[in-house]
Formats: structure tokens, C-alpha cells, sequence
């Protein structure tokens, strides 16, 4: 396909009122349906609540239950810092700012995916956006109501990934730095985004997210001391690794293999993984980049693809909560748009099923004991695999059906 888009073209030529209608009222509904039933507690969120305020109380921060479950704070006294001015209003009105804070970037990050996606890869804009975002919120519902429901960020992040996509994309590399590196220090994993900056020699973005870095971490010794804020980051490498090792996460490639094999397996297993994902995902990456040598139209659609590839196969590698799978969204909804411009029946028929596997398991609807069961299976976990894999599936399918096609019109063959 030629480029029908200017790379520094607004990303939308619409808005997608109905759309955002629609969530507005859906997430209205679960806010006020939570609210009576009294479950509006968000316990994700009220460990960050407490954990910043023991940190300006100068009490202790990690190893503190400050919620139910896994309710111990494993972030940076960093991340800490940034809930503080929520901590200068009651915990009830600081999490309704948080709930709409959540639901204001659920709608944000769900456009600005499919705008990416419109501009960069397919090059036009597509014919049913409604129906499009519509759909992908289906698709991740069971998630997203999970997520609200904790109060978690996760939906925040890959909000501030996406704009970091965007402002590499619009080479405004000091503020795509300055995002990721938010979201590193929040979330260490995510480093593994520095893979394809670094293949494609984005040094400047590299740059400023190393700078950026070193000054969150340093940011708390200004307040607190720095022998305190070198107290506090010793503490908090070791809660992420206590949560590493007891997380009972069975999603993971890892989990998945570890349940379904009897005998005993080297503790590296993880590591092993890790890199059988990341070299065929370096090739891909190599691959792009060549790609886009011989054809500019085609090295930001590459780079695109190479970032939400990466986002969707984290949750995948490292242990963590069923909410992170939200990184999948950039994967489903780039299925979305292709099924709706090129349509297939098996391939469609394939997206449903996973997306039922991906989505469907919600104890109000297979029940507290079945719900369970599933979850066990890591069927999540698995069914993220494969969606990662239809994605790229059809992303290289279609690089190799222009190739054909450029080919055989130098030649004057009929493609």
C-alpha cells in the first residue's frame, strides 16, 4: 500500500464520539454499581495511598501490608513520591481521582493505539472506528473492570507508552525518554522496551531516559537524605525480588511449562525463555529495519509493530497479575482493523476463540470454582501467545505481499 499519510499528520481525522460515549457510560455504570454494592475499595491503590504517605511520615515503606493480598509496596520510592498529593485528600476522594484518572487514559490509550496503527501501518484511516475501539474494549473488558476494580496503573502505563511510540515516531525524543523512563522506574521489567531504541540507534531518546533515571532516583535524597533514599532503594530491590520468587503467577511461558511437565526443571528456565523470545524478536527487529532501508513508507510501520509486539509478550515472560495482559491491546486491535479491511473467515473465527480464552474467564460468568480452575491452566498466558502470534502472523504476511507485489510491478507482472 502507498502512503496516503504525511508522518506529521494529525493522528485522527475524526474523533470517535460514540465510542467514547460508550465507555463513559459503561464505566459510570461500574462505578456506581461498585459504589452500592460496596466493593469500591481499589486495594492496588491503597497501597500506593499508604505507601506514600508512610514515606513523607518517614515510616516504613516495603515489608508494610498495607492492603489485602499481595498489599506490600515493591515499587520506587519514586513512584512512591508520585501519589503524594493524592495523599492530601481523603483515601475515598483520592481514589475517585484515580478511578477517573484510569478511565480518562482507558479512552486515551485506546485512540491514540488505533490512530498509531491507522497512521503508521495500515496508512488510512478506517471505515468503522466506533465499531473498531468498541470491539477491542470487549475484547479486554474482564481486565479492564479487574483493573478499575484494584485501582491499579497498568493501563496508565501503556498509556505513556503509546505516547512514547508517538513522540519517537514525531521525533520528539527528549519526551518519549523522559515517559519511558517513568515507566521503568515503575515498573523495572519494562527496560526490555530499550531493545528495539537501541537496534535502531535512538540514542537521544536512550539518552534522556538514562538521565531521567538517575534522577528519580536520586529525586527522594533531596527530601529524605541520602542515606535514607539509599536505605529505601536497598529495601526496594529486595521486595521486588521476594515478589519475583512467591508471586503465584501460572500465566507465564515458565508457569506454563513447570505445570505441565512432571519432571523437575533447571531453575534458569525463565532465562531460557527470555532469550528464545528476544533473539527471533532481535531478527524481526533486524529484519524492519532492512526493510525499511529499502522502503522508508515501511520503517515506522515496522518500529510499530516491533513495540507492541514487545508490550503484548512481557506479561508473558515475567510473573505479575492478570491486569497486565492490558498491554495486549495494541496486538488485538491492530487484528481488528486487518480483519475488518481484509476479510477472512479462519482467520476470524481464530481471533474469537482466543479472544474468548484471552477474555472469558470471569467468575461471574463460569463461576467461583470453574473461574479458578481455568485461571490455574493459564490459559490467559497461553491464549496471549497466540494473539501475540496471529499479530505477527499477519504483520510479516502482509510485508511479504507487498514485497511480491512492488517486485512483480518493476517487472510489469501482474501482482
Amino acid at each position: 500500500m502507498k502512503n496516503q499519510t504525511h508522518p506529521n499528520m494529525p493522528l485522527a481525522k475524526s474523533i470517535p464520539y460514540k465510542y467514547i460515549l460508550f465507555v463513559i457510560l459503561i464505566l459510570l455504570a461500574d462505578f456506581v454499581v461498585e459504589n452500592i454494592n460496596h466493593k469500591f475499595q481499589q486495594n492496588d491503590f491503597k497501597v500506593y495511598y499508604e505507601a506514600a504517605k508512610a514515606l513523607t511520615g518517614g515510616q516504613p515503606v516495603y515489608g508494610v501490608a498495607f492492603s489485602l493480598g499481595s498489599g506490600y509496596f515493591k515499587y520506587s520510592p519514586f513512584t512512591a513520591m508520585l501519589f503524594y498529593p493524592l495523599t492530601l485528600l481523603p483515601y475515598y476522594v483520592a481514589g475517585i481521582i484515580e478511578f477517573i484518572f484510569t478511565s480518562v487514559a482507558i479512552i486515551l490509550t485506546s485512540i491514540t493505539i488505533a490512530n498509531l496503527l491507522s497512521t503508521y501501518v495500515f496508512k488510512r484511516e478506517s471505515k468503522y472506528p466506533n465499531l473498531i475501539l468498541f470491539l477491542s474494549f470487549l475484547c479486554i473488558i474482564t481486565h479492564m473492570v479487574r483493573e478499575l476494580e484494584l485501582g491499579n496503573v497498568n493501563v496508565l502505563i501503556l498509556f505513556l507508552l503509546c505516547l512514547s511510540l508517538r513522540f519517537i515516531l514525531q521525533k520528539k525524543m527528549a519526551w518519549a525518554g523522559l515517559f519511558i523512563a517513568i515507566v521503568i522506574i515503575t515498573k523495572p521489567f519494562f527496560v526490555l522496551v530499550l531493545i528495539p531504541l537501541l537496534m535502531r540507534r535512538y540514542f537521544k531518546t536512550l539518552f534522556t531516559t538514562a538521565i531521567s533515571l538517575v534522577l528519580f532516583l536520586i529525586l527522594p535524597a533531596l527530601f529524605l537524605g541520602i542515606e535514607k533514599d539509599l536505605s529505601l532503594h536497598r529495601e526496594w530491590l529486595n521486595a521486588m525480588l521476594i515478589h519475583a520468587n512467591a508471586f503465584p503467577s501460572p500465566n507465564t511461558i515458565d508457569a506454563v511449562i513447570r505445570n505441565n511437565i512432571n519432571s523437575p526443571l533447571t531453575a534458569s528456565l525463565q532465562y531460557i525463555i527470555m532469550l528464545f523470545l528476544l533473539v527471533p524478536y532481535v531478527l524481526f527487529v533486524r529484519a524492519n529495519i532492512k526493510n525499511g532501508v529499502k522502503n522508508k513508507d515501511e520503517n515506522s510501520a515496522g518500529f510499530v509493530m516491533e513495540w507492541f509486539t514487545l508490550l503484548a509478550i512481557i506479561p508473558s515472560i515475567f510473573k505479575t497479575d492478570t491486569e497486565h495482559f492490558l498491554m495486549t491491546l495494541p496486538v488485538i486491535l491492530f487484528i481488528l482493523i486487518h480483519l475488518f479491511s481484509h476479510r477472512n473467515t479462519t482467520l476470524t473465527v481464530t481471533f474469537i476463540l482466543l479472544i474468548i480464552l484471552y477474555a472469558g474467564n470471569s467468575s461471574d460468568l463460569l463461576g467461583k470454582e470453574l473461574s479458578i480452575k481455568v485461571y490455574n491452566l493459564g490459559i490467559l498466558g497461553i491464549s496471549n501467545v497466540l494473539l501475540t502470534g496471529m499479530g505477527l502472523y499477519i504483520f510479516i504476511g502482509n510485508i511479504l505481499k507487498e514485497s511480491r507485489q512492488a517486485k512483480n510491478s518493476l517487472s510489469g507482472r501482474p501482482s
